[in-house]
């Protein structure tokens, strides 16, 4: 089911595993060192063929997967892989253009410089020119990717149409460090890719919806996520979050309401601590047109989970920018 800002107050104990649940993806994150994996014979020399183009964003290239017609053009910003999107790209697809990127460093995207919010805002913005693609965008991201378009609105404001955001990372980092507890232990046996080449790392695996995607997805998730070089890329997404935190927070206190009248949906999970929704509240007072849609019972994966919330909210403010009205 869908709600709109309406929240139920939740017990403790599904408080406590919520909390649990988004705590160990972010020690996964952690683990990627460690969890390295060791090649084996019969791991895939070549990888499998890219779904989009390499475009060039200034001396290296990063993959660009584009599908559907119309405007305004969507484009998703992650995180994660353009493949972990499919159950919503395919849907949006249907009713305009809407393109996935892979930052560099993962995929079949070449290594960049050393990875931060700023790197892939520009990353996006030079790979949506060479590409051709025309704005004003819709922005959609989840996780850190919310904080990179944030970021990139906060940049060029004339090339955003309209934001999306899928349980913002601001939200998650936030809560996390504001636990006194410690982190609870890595699970004991993490899941392994097809042929026992090694752990997978990136979280989504351990997600029952998982299962939802496509195979084609799911085995180019499970071949990407045991190469080493992309271990080692995604590390990055733990590690840059505070200093995206920063560069978001500082737009948004240096402008009153950033995004003016620039149609926002804040898609949220159901967890009912305040802190939460205080978060979603500033989230919300970003633009003067902007509402919140809450995908219940769902953890934080929600783009594979409840693909149907991300896509209703995608096409709400495609609407909104094409009718040039409230959402």
């Amino acid at each position: 089911m869908l709600a709109t800002c309406e929240k139920r107050p939740m017990t403790a104990m599904s408080n406590m595993a919520y909390y649990r649940r988004l705590t160990i993806v972010l020690a996964l994150f952690c683990a990627l060192p460690i969890a390295t994996l060791a090649q084996t014979a019969d791991t895939p020399q070549n990888p499998p063929p890219p779904l989009g183009q390499l475009v060039d964003v200034g001396g290296y290239r990063v993959h660009l997967y584009c599908t559907g017609t119309g405007s305004p053009s969507v484009v998703i910003v992650g995180a994660g892989y353009s493949f972990d999107w499919g159950l919503v790209q395919s849907e949006v697809a249907k009713f305009t253009q809407v393109c996935a990127y892979d930052h560099s460093g993962i995929a079949w995207s070449d290594g960049g410089p050393k990875d931060s919010c700023s790197l892939r805002v520009a990353e996006v913005h030079a790979a949506l020119k060479s590409a051709g693609i025309k704005g004003p965008y819709v922005l959609v991201g989840h996780s850190l990717g919310a904080l990179v378009a944030r970021t990139y609105a906060g940049r060029y404001l004339d090339e955003v149409a309209g934001i999306v955001f899928v349980d913002h990372a601001f939200s998650l980092i936030r809560l996390s460090l504001r636990t006194d507890k410690a982190p609870p232990p890595m699970p004991p046996q993490m899941p392994s890719t097809p042929g026992g080449r090694g752990p997978v790392i990136f979280g989504m695996e351990s997600d029952p919806n998982f299962s939802k995607l496509s195979s084609r997805d799911r085995e180019l998730h499970l071949w990407w996520t045991a190469q080493t070089r992309d271990q080692t890329a995604l590390q990055s997404n733990h590690e840059m979050t505070p200093e995206c935190v920063a560069e978001a927070d500082t737009i948004a206190k240096e402008h009153s309401q950033p995004l003016g009248d620039r149609p926002l949906v804040d898609v949220s999970t159901d967890n009912g601590a305040p802190e939460y929704a205080e978060l979603q509240t500033k989230l919300l007072s970003l633009s003067r047109n902007s509402k919140q849609i809450v995908a219940e019972k769902r953890g934080h994966f929600v783009i594979i989970d409840r693909p149907d919330a991300v896509t209703d909210a995608i096409r709400s403010v495609v609407q909104s920018v094409r009718d040039k009205a409230k959402l």
